[in-house]
């Protein structure tokens, strides 16, 4: 057993995506009662979930650019 504790780094940045200069916030989409699915995580901007031309939610990697 060791006798010492490892440091780790925890010197990580997060990163954030934009659409335009609006915050995308993550959100867990739960769309089994609707047909959509499952659920995966989904983005919002000011409270509204981002959505395609259908009204379904979009995946949270095809919203916005990571910065």
């Amino acid at each position: 057993m060791a006798k010492f504790r490892v440091d780790k780094k925890t010197d990580a940045k997060t990163r954030k995506r934009y659409v335009g200069e609006d915050i995308v916030t993550h959100v867990l989409y739960d769309g089994h009662h609707i047909g959509h699915g499952g659920s995966y995580m989904t983005g919002s901007i000011d409270g509204e979930l981002v959505k395609d031309k259908k009204g379904k939610p979009l995946s949270l990697n095809h919203i916005g650019v990571l910065k």
